[in-house]
């Protein structure tokens, strides 16, 4: 089959939602399925096989990451070349929440497809902590119009909330991919009444197959001390500073704390750190590259979680579980997707509660508690096999047909 998937920003762009998709492409095509992006462009990409950029502006200054202006211009661009195709789609999965989410779901309708949509991100929360509350409502009066616009439906339902809006989108799609159970659940309780159904992100096995393959003939630490590893951006919602006051309260003793990541919090984490006296224990890396960072998952004794109702899922901790590296939690709703006695989980969101709990785990793991063991090769955490079962969406929904196909 012939999938279109649908993206606010280029695939080969720097994000979660974009490693995603290129992962899900690479596993769909292995089975001999035939996938083309459909997404702005991006200033440090040109036009590849399997692309379809529609006209779009740059929405930062390094050009990555551009935004779709023009949706009457990239409408008519679509139909143009589904008519001219050979190979025409069959489906449509939508991987986007905004101007390619709009586009998509027209293109659907105007051409009778099915369509998925996988529905990543907290959208209400995320847009709110990145542009603030005010210009998030005005975001969402404009992107709605445009879709009731898009899809001819009633201009009265213009809305400048979140929570409207994602109804409005999900709504119009025939299933909803959600990566969590409790992700899912959120979407239920802010009127989301589409058909939901839990499928998580995926790591890529044969990454993790070679991380593990790479670590079997040598030790993970050349010392003896507790490796620990955070990874994330640094912003407020990540926790990160509460994390190195935690550090700093359990006066943990020969344990090294490798940080990963970048972002505005950078300076103060520097600080903070110096201030604390712990320039030995916490290590600030920066990025690393993504078959580097499962490297030192894949080493660590424990990966950290610290952000709370945050994540639609947790990746990290996924991808962590995936090399067999067990995770302390903050966020119960990550620790449900799991067996109970795969973590350790924080018991309340306080800094105090995280050092109690940062305490016990490192005690745990010196007296050689391996839970991670029993998370390496779990299938619910890579991609053959949720790939597998995403098919049987597709041929379930092009078998019975959708809202679009009658």
């Amino acid at each position: 089959m012939h999938i279109a998937m649908f993206l606010d920003q280029h695939p080969r762009s720097l994000g979660g939602i974009q490693t995603s998709a290129m992962l899900q492409k690479k596993y769909l095509e292995k089975l001999g399925h035939k996938v083309t992006f459909v997404s702005p462009s991006s200033g440090k990409r040109l036009i590849e096989k399997g692309f379809f950029t529609l006209p779009s502006w740059p929405l930062t200054l390094n050009w990555e990451f551009s935004f779709t202006a023009n949706l009457r211009r990239s409408r008519k661009r679509l139909d143009r070349s589904q008519r001219r195709r050979h190979d025409k789609f069959d489906i449509v999965h939508i991987q986007a929440d905004m101007w390619s989410a709009i586009i998509g779901l027209g293109f659907a309708q105007r051409n009778h497809l099915p369509t998925v949509m996988t529905s990543h991100f907290n959208l209400a929360k995320g847009t709110q902590e990145v542009i603030g509350k005010y210009p998030a409502k005005f975001l969402f009066f404009l992107l709605s119009r445009e879709f009731l616009k898009h899809l001819r439906l009633p201009l009265k339902l213009t809305t400048t909330d979140a929570w409207k809006y994602i109804q409005l989108i999900t709504n119009e799609a025939d299933v909803i991919l959600v990566p969590s159970e409790h992700f899912g659940r959120d979407l239920k309780a802010h009127g989301v009444t589409s058909e939901l159904r839990v499928m998580h992100n995926g790591v890529d096995d044969e990454r993790i197959q070679a991380t593990l393959a790479s670590i079997t003939n040598e030790p993970h630490h050349e010392d003896s001390k507790v490796h620990l590893v955070w990874a994330g951006r640094f912003q407020h919602e990540k926790r990160l500073l509460e994390f190195i006051e935690a550090v700093h309260l359990a006066r943990l003793e020969n344990v090294v704390v490798d940080v990963y990541g970048r972002g505005p919090l950078w300076k103060k984490a520097e600080e903070l750190i110096k201030a604390f006296g712990l320039q030995d224990q916490i290590l600030l890396h920066g990025r690393a590259a993504h078959a580097r960072m499962l490297q030192h998952f894949a080493k660590a004794d424990a990966l950290v979680q610290t952000s709370v109702g945050f994540e639609t899922q947790g990746m990290t901790v996924f991808e962590a579980a995936a090399v067999g590296t067990p995770s302390i939690l903050c966020d119960a709703n990550i620790a449900e997707e799991f067996e109970p006695s795969s973590h350790w989980l924080v018991k309340d969101d306080s800094v105090a509660a995280l050092a109690e709990t940062l305490s016990d785990a490192v005690k745990d793991i010196r007296n050689g508690n391996r839970r991670g063991d029993s998370l390496i090769g779990n299938e619910l955490l890579l991609q053959s096999s949720l790939t597998k079962r995403t098919v049987s969406i597709y041929e379930e929904l092009i078998a019975k047909g959708g809202k679009y196909t009658g």
